[in-house]
């Protein structure tokens, strides 16, 4: 009975110190960081202008605070920036794009919005005033981005349009 007692106590502190003990070495996940769009190097590739400039706008009634605008005019604008290699030693992963025209625009054509990755189409959204979109998309093998603002009217001058996200987001390059 003793040894079966024993037994027991062995079995039982075995499972109790198995439950206990960690199984595997867990495998601490870098958090996100994100950049702005702007903070890489970009290059003018348009007619039109584009620029940073932090401003609040109203779009569908409510107010967002813009970073950077794409002014077409009467034609296009548009930016190619360059997101491998960076100097942040960052691998980019994701692109947030979110954009619009503002409610006060009435009357203006609708904007084209086209992102290229490495050359290649990848998205294209046209706005119009009062209007949002956005526009998520993996760039983990991507080295450019380029960005364009095409007005729909050749003979009427289009609005600007804001962008209150332009980030990319990506994690430590490994050292």
């Amino acid at each position: 009975m003793p040894k079966i007692k024993l037994i027991r106590q062995v079995i039982a502190s075995t499972i109790l110190l198995l439950t206990l003990a960690p199984q595997s070495r867990q495998v601490a996940q870098e958090a996100p960081i994100s950049n702005f769009l702007l903070n890489v190097s970009c290059v003018n590739a348009g007619t039109g202008n584009w620029n940073s400039q932090t401003q609040d706008i109203s779009i569908e009634r409510a107010v967002y605070t813009s970073r950077m605008f794409m002014g077409p005019g009467d034609s296009s604008a548009s930016m190619t920036c360059r997101i491998k290699p960076n100097k942040e030693d960052l691998i980019f992963q994701t692109l947030t794009l979110e954009f619009g025209m503002r409610d006060n625009d009435q009357g203006s054509p609708p904007v084209e919005v086209n992102l290229y990755l490495d050359g290649f189409k990848a998205e294209s959204r046209t706005v119009s005033a009062g209007g949002k979109d956005l526009i998520l998309v993996d760039v983990t093998n991507t080295s450019n981005i380029a960005l364009e603002t095409i007005c729909s009217s050749q003979n009427q001058y289009c609005r600007r349009v804001y962008f209150w996200e332009a980030s990319l987001q990506g994690i430590p390059a490994p050292e």
